[in-house]
């Protein structure tokens, strides 16, 4: 069973002006449109994009034993499946002569009651920024991403960090209900009381168990401003503010849960010299005309570039805002990372790899490149407990903890090998430094991993073993594993 009666089936059941091939318009707009270069390079035979849950499941139905195969035969068209294409793995939401499935329509936004409970439903493929509109101005916050242009489906399935994480915790572990299209089409929520197993497995597992079309999150009360921006300063001043996270995450009484700091270092073949960024927040209900303590070691601290200093009352709106634009497709990305203990000497260690391994790259035509340490907290990893749990393999006693992230972005393709063998070689002597020191945690973040990261086995064995026992329970045959090849998959592959 080959391409043309895949498509002759879709057309049957589906609308086919929702239906787009190679060299035309709309086709060349979407597969250009991911975040990274790389990802645009797979050129699908077609894309799909579905206006509907139930369009989505005829997809899915359609689409089985193709991907599959009959009767034993080899699978003929396998699909992958697109929420935002922010992530830039090659493959992991796009596929060369498949079908990409583009949840692009499913983009609706809205506030519900549950009991005492808000409730925000958001559709698969909309962006964080139309999450953020419709809160602004109801006293509500949610624990979304920090770009307005994120999407919604990748980090809600692998963990995700945002300004509200050392209170609230992971994306992830605020999704309430998942409403999921499985294998067989059929339309199925995952939530606390309904498909237990498949929601704790969906918060960390990515696309191995169904395609899902809405996401519904906690709500909590939020100010309508709150303290954010970014200090820029230059390298001679980084061991103070690694020194300043550190102090902060280790105090006795435990870190402020309303604080979050997000430190990194860029280097940009433009200006062939290195930069510094604290990126800090306070989201407490106790914001005030003046500026937090806690946030004042970063913010006040000297020299620094003052001009460049944005710390200040903001609307979250105003906080995302201020990210800069994700460029689309005519740029190429790669991110990959570490997870240690919060220890300074690794962390130290950590820099001087990525600074001297940069050597090699600096050449390259468009390179910037950052080593960003995003700081897992104790109360961060406390609220995955509080909101029922997930899959990611974290435990309180193991923090506080930094996630160590190198990503990339460079113009050419025939930098690519080049560029990958720096960032991997560097991540690893990072990770063979941070286990001789006895400080590395085998977590691997998902939505920042390469295909050489085996991302489900660093979430230890009991979680894999979970999320293999969720995925032959939902999906039997295997469609999320074979139909679906991109991504981390939970089996070995042979």
């Amino acid at each position: 069973m080959g391409f043309e009666q895949v498509i002759k089936a879709l057309r049957n059941s589906l609308p086919a002006s929702n239906l787009f091939f190679e060299g035309e318009r709309e086709y060349e707009a979407l597969n250009g449109s991911y975040l990274s270069a790389m990802e645009s390079d797979i050129r699908p035979a077609a894309i799909f994009r579905p206006e509907s849950r139930k369009q989505v499941a005829k997809f899915v139905k359609i689409m089985r034993p193709f991907a599959l195969g009959e009767h034993g035969e080899e699978a003929t068209v396998q699909f992958a499946i697109r929420s935002g294409g922010q992530q830039p793995l090659p493959g992991v939401a796009n596929i060369e002569g498949g079908i990409t499935l583009d949840l692009g329509l499913l983009n609706s936004v809205e506030l519900q009651k549950n009991g005492k409970q808000t409730v925000v439903s958001v559709g698969a493929g909309a962006r964080w920024g139309a999450v953020y509109d419709k809160l602004d101005g109801t006293g509500l916050g949610v624990t979304g991403v920090r770009s307005a242009s994120g999407g919604v489906g990748g980090l809600s399935l692998t963990g995700g960090v945002s300004f509200f994480s050392s209170r609230e915790g992971f994306v992830c572990d605020n999704v309430l209900n998942y409403e999921v299209v499985l294998a067989s089409g059929e339309i199925v929520n995952a939530n606390e009381h309904e498909n237990s197993d498949l929601w704790i497995s969906l918060r960390g597992g990515g696309n191995n168990f169904g395609v899902v079309t809405r996401f519904d999150f906690r709500t909590f009360p939020q100010p309508g401003k709150f303290w954010g921006g970014s200090v820029f300063y230059f390298l001679s001043s980084w061991p103070y503010h690694v020194g300043a996270l550190l102090s902060e995450l280790r105090k006795k009484d435990a870190a402020d849960p309303n604080a979050h700091v997000q430190l990194s270092i860029g280097y940009s073949s433009q200006f062939a010299q290195f930069a510094c960024q604290s990126q800090l927040s306070y989201t407490g209900a106790d914001a005030t005309e003046s500026m937090p303590e806690v946030l004042k070691p970063w913010a006040d601290r000297h020299p620094q570039i003052e001009q460049l200093n944005s710390v200040r009352l903001m609307t979250l709106r105003e906080a995302v805002s201020e990210q800069p634009a994700e460029s689309k497709g005519n740029v190429r990305c790669a991110y990959m990372n570490v997870t240690v203990k919060a220890d300074a000497p690794t962390l130290f260690e950590a820099t001087e790899i990525f600074t001297n391994s940069l050597e090699s790259v600096k050449a390259c035509s468009g390179l910037m490149s950052s080593l960003t340490f995003q700081p897992y907290s104790v109360n961060t990893l406390r609220q995955t407990v509080r909101h029922g749990g997930n899959s990611l393999g974290l435990d309180p006693s193991d923090g506080p903890l930094i996630n160590i992230m190198v990503s990339t972005y460079w113009n050419k393709k025939s930098d690519d090998a080049a560029i990958l063998k720096y960032m991997s070689n560097a991540t690893s002597y990072m990770r063979r430094e941070a286990q001789r020191r006895n400080k590395l945690v085998p977590f691997v973040s998902m939505n920042h991993a390469w295909t050489h990261q085996d991302v489900i086995e660093c979430y230890g064995e009991e979680n894999k073993r979970a999320l293999q026992e969720t995925s032959i329970k939902y999906d039997p045959e295997g469609l999320f594993q074979r139909g679906v090849p991109g991504g981390f998959k939970l089996f070995n592959r042979k």
